[in-house]
């Protein structure tokens, strides 16, 4: 598997992209949009967009199981050789859901805390959106710096990264973000989920 350490701000996020979700990413959207039609789901840094209820792993659907697996696998390495944990180290993936974005809609910055480690796999995007004079495109995933000193210290407030179907990226939980509004008339469909480390969830004196 081959990753890339984009190590903005001083913060490893951490991107790989995955053929085994590209090459079923037609059925999966499918299956997000159906689920969509059927549930009115959840309010959180969504505006306008819509936000499935966070247990998509407990659906009997396979795709769920299937996507479930694939994000632990994938994502749990990747967790693992940032921490520098053993290849044993309890991961728990505490969290996923879907987040389908029509034209317009958009996420507000938010962080994931208490979670440890979070990511997101991009299902459907616009993977060749039109060029942007301010360097954030149309659906961009945006990273803020968690120090903001400003300029002259650190100019970058924030990174942006535009995203293809496959891309799943890891960082964090406490590192703020948000999702761009796009404007294309095929929704953007993305999954989001949240890892615990176990042991962390173990130490406490009473």
């Amino acid at each position: 598997m081959k990753a890339d350490n984009r190590l903005h701000f001083g913060v490893p996020i951490l991107e790989v992209q995955l053929q085994e979700v590209r090459d079923r990413a037609a059925d999966i959207a499918q299956a997000l949009l159906q689920l969509r039609a059927t549930e009115s789901g959840i309010q959180r840094s969504n505006q306008r967009g819509w936000h499935s209820a966070d247990d998509l792993f407990n659906r009997p659907e396979p795709v769920y199981p299937w996507l479930s697996d694939v994000i632990f696998q994938i994502a749990g390495k990747l967790i693992r050789h940032a921490e520098r944990l053993p290849d044993d180290e309890e991961l728990l993936l505490s969290s996923l859901w879907a987040n389908i974005n029509d034209a317009g809609a958009w996420n507000a910055p938010h962080a994931h805390l208490p979670c440890e480690w979070s990511g997101v796999l991009y299902i459907d995007v616009n993977e060749t959106p039109a060029e942007s004079q301010s360097g954030i495109h149309d659906g961009d995933i945006l990273f803020f710096d968690p120090i903001p000193v400003g300029a002259p210290y650190r100019p970058a407030a924030t990174v942006a990264y535009t995203p293809k179907i496959g891309t799943l990226y890891v960082f964090p939980s406490y590192l703020l973000h948000m999702v761009a509004p796009h404007f294309d008339e095929r929704p953007r469909i993305s999954l989001a989920f949240n890892f615990r480390i176990a042991r962390n969830l173990k130490q406490f004196a009473r």
